[in-house]
């Protein structure tokens, strides 16, 4: 992410950056808290040394094949739609790891 966040500023003649924005989903696995923790020593010696990161967390939402319902899946209900009770879905949301936003000049 730092690559890309590199690869924008330098795309955008960006000289200084205050905020890095990024959006992660609750099924990569990642815990915001560490890449929080983790941020300055990954930006340290670069146009990012100084900014902060903000993190967006996504929650999993999945999609009901059957019945079109949006749910959040749940271990209670055995990851079943609340709707019409199927065991048929997608996951629409959640995987994300995204760059949202560079805040510089």
């Amino acid at each position: 992410m730092v690559d890309t966040a590199l690869q924008a500023c330098h795309d955008n003649d960006l000289k200084t950056v205050q905020t890095m924005e990024i959006s992660v989903g609750e099924a990569t696995g990642l815990m915001p808290h560490y890449l929080e923790d983790y941020y300055p020593q990954c930006v340290k010696d670069t146009i990012l040394e100084d900014s902060t990161l903000k993190v967006n967390y996504i929650p999993v939402t999945a999609k009901c094949d059957d019945c079109g319902a949006e749910y959040t899946p749940s271990r209670e209900n055995e990851y079943r739609c609340p709707e019409c009770d199927s065991i048929h879905s997608r996951m629409i949301h959640g995987r994300e790891f995204v760059l949202d936003r560079l805040v510089g000049e």
